[in-house]
């Protein structure tokens, strides 16, 4: 093997290996909208949470706190520390939230907004989100919204 052989061998390898870093990591923020809305007699409504996660590792959330406007009035507000929730890259999850309502759940579709703050342990950051959507009936299914 000449030296030229060798030489040209070497850079090949090196230009490979430099190229073995892996994806690149890139946190973006979290997004939260409601995915379903039950409200019970009593005033008290179960709110099931989507969590997205658009960054390309695994993240862990450590706390949530939000509020939550129907048709432009502040109806409560949500606050969790949910405990080993990690949603890999690029997914979603829910989780279930209580909220003790101070108004009434119209019979139609329902305009809301949610917005505030979620945390994430593993990478540590703070994320803030404001989602505004709607919410229909389901049919079969009194007092539920998706």
């Amino acid at each position: 093997m000449t030296l030229r052989h060798f030489l040209a061998a070497l850079a090949v390898a090196v230009l490979v290996t430099g190229c073995g870093s892996g994806p690149a990591r890139r946190i973006t923020p979290s997004q939260v909208s409601i995915q379903q809305l039950v409200a019970d007699a009593s005033g008290t409504w179960k709110v099931t949470l989507r969590i997205q996660n658009y960054s390309t590792v695994t993240m862990r959330y450590a706390s949530l706190h939000g509020t939550l406007h129907i048709a432009g009035v502040d109806v409560g507000s949500i606050d969790l520390a949910p405990t080993d929730l990690d949603i890999p890259a690029n997914s979603a999850d829910v989780i279930d939230a209580t909220v003790h309502a101070s108004a009434k759940l119209p019979a139609g579709d329902i305009e809301y907004r949610i917005s505030g703050t979620i945390a994430t342990s593993e990478p540590k950051n703070d994320f803030k989100f404001d989602r505004s959507s709607r919410l229909s009936p389901a049919p079969g299914l009194p007092g539920t919204w998706r």
